[in-house]
């Protein structure tokens, strides 16, 4: 039974991946972008499936789990080496440079932050609730990443990373005081103070003023949304059809092959195409939590828990943005974006999840997880 319930979520995870896939190269090809792009995306598909696979059915998650600290400290180390030598385009510093290979190690950051916060639970086992003063370590390398990620600067990437390791914890028992809330509560706020006065950079303030207002600038800093709204709207029940969106071909939607690309496909296929890709994108998460449900070590459990946030967080907050309900931060859709890092990140954590269904199914009883 537990076999059978694992292969199920296999194949129905191969067929969301397959079918996301196809239609995210479509409506990057529909976007009337460069042909640079849709070409550049094609060849990283191939590479991404490749990954996809190997992860899925050849890597053993164990092998994720015995070098997961090692893969975090060189995720730490690249971006450590991008605010030094990064390649900088569009006013941030986010790429390293190997040759004619150029790829974002931000994106790679995500999964591990997943797979270092299941580690730590997994060496660090308790039969009870944690102390504040026993995870601090794992907070240590979930704000360092924040930072150095901060710093390039990508707050979008940032904050989704700190997201996934926040999406973690949420699922172990941590032993918090009326002290230790009230001190976070003053945290926050002088994090706030400090964030806003000496951190944020002018251009992203106005995106946070434009979200509060976003017809303050209609021109300029508030041009991305509005045009988002009106490529949105203008899809309505069922869309203008593929390659006849008005916005999109006259390219008055901007970075309509990166963080705009959800706008595109809504303006093209209305709010039922729409609808489509949020129940796609639901059951990832759906059948990632019933994945750690079923696993039988909090490593694994853990892990397919990170998967479920990589890809939803990113989801939800990207469809947020381009409906004006969140800042403009810079934040690729998983299978819709350009780009070969993010890409390959998703493909690998889907990879991963398999990998985790497999193993499940090798078991011969499946347990609940359990908070740790």
């Amino acid at each position: 039974m537990a076999q059978s319930k694992s292969s199920f979520h296999s194949g129905l995870l191969t067929l969301i991946f397959v079918v996301l896939m196809t239609i995210g190269m479509a409506n990057l090809y529909s976007a009337g972008a460069e042909s640079v792009y849709f070409e550049a995306q094609f060849k990283h598909m191939f590479v991404g499936l490749f990954f996809y696979v190997l992860f899925g059915w050849f890597i053993p998650v164990k092998h994720v789990n015995t070098y997961a600290y090692l893969f975090f400290a060189l995720i730490s180390l690249s971006l450590l080496v991008v605010l030094i030598l990064g390649h900088t385009a569009g006013g941030a510093q986010r790429w390293i440079l190997l040759g004619p290979v150029r790829f974002q190690p931000s994106e790679f950051a995500k999964l591990a932050v997943a797979i270092v916060v299941a580690k730590f639970f997994y060496h660090n086992r308790s039969l009870h609730s944690y102390g504040i003063g026993e995870i601090w370590p794992i907070l240590a390398m979930i704000g360092m990443t924040f930072a150095l990620i901060f710093k390039q600067p990508d707050f979008g990437t940032a904050g989704i990373c700190l997201l996934i390791g926040m999406s973690q914890l949420a699922f172990i028992r941590i032993r918090i005081g009326y002290r230790a809330v009230l001190s976070m509560f003053v945290s926050g706020l002088v994090l706030a103070f400090v964030g806003w006065n000496f951190l944020l950079r002018p251009y992203q303030k106005l995106r946070i003023l434009n979200l509060l207002n976003p017809n303050m600038d209609p021109s300029g800093s508030g041009y991305n949304s509005l045009q988002s709204l009106v490529a949105i709207g203008s899809g309505m029940q069922f869309g203008k059809g593929f390659l006849q969106g008005t916005q999109t071909q006259l390219q008055f939607l901007p970075a309509r092959h990166t963080d705009f690309i959800f706008s595109v496909f809504a303006e093209e296929h209305g709010f039922w195409g729409s609808t489509l890709i949020f129940l796609l994108f639901i059951s990832i998460a759906y059948i990632a939590l019933e994945i750690a449900r079923d696993s039988r070590d909090c490593f694994n459990g853990l892990l397919a828990i990170g998967v479920a946030a990589i890809i939803t967080v990113e989801f939800t907050l990207n469809v947020a943005m381009v409906l004006g309900l969140f800042p403009v931060v810079g934040m690729p859709l998983p299978f819709f974006s350009y780009g070969g890092s993010a890409l390959l990140t998703v493909c690998i954590s889907i990879g991963v999840l398999v990998a985790i269904d497999r193993e499940n199914a090798k078991g011969s009883k499946s347990r609940r997880l359990e908070a740790i």
